[in-house]
């Protein structure tokens, strides 16, 4: 893949994943009643996985092996992280789809 798939790649699926944390937010406010708990639940998921994989990140310290060198291996916090912002994407995915299906044009009046 050339560079500029991969930087569109980097910096494309945080801005979806913003995207779905900003409609869920939305409709978490906006919703009533067990929707409103989906919306929320689906938020939170988003908000704290991205905050706990950008935690591992920038604050654990990496793996220095034996022999002085960093290891490569992900930290289980970072996977742990990514995988609560990926089920709250999937989440927030799968409402939206029920969602839009569920949304019937309207009708004029005097419209037959």
């Amino acid at each position: 893949m050339p560079d500029t798939g991969l930087t569109l790649l980097a910096y494309g699926i945080p801005a979806i994943a913003m995207a779905l944390l900003l409609a869920a937010t939305v409709l978490a406010v906006r919703a009533r009643g067990w929707r409103r708990l989906y919306w929320a639940c689906c938020t939170i998921l988003i908000a704290g996985g991205s905050a706990g994989a950008a935690g591992a990140l920038c604050c654990l310290p990496p793996t220095v092996l034996p022999d002085g060198s960093i290891s490569g291996e992900m930290p289980p916090t970072f996977g742990v992280g990514l995988t609560l912002a990926f089920v709250g994407c999937g989440a927030a995915l799968l409402g939206l789809i029920f969602v839009v299906g569920r949304a019937r044009p309207r009708r004029r009046r005097g419209a037959n």
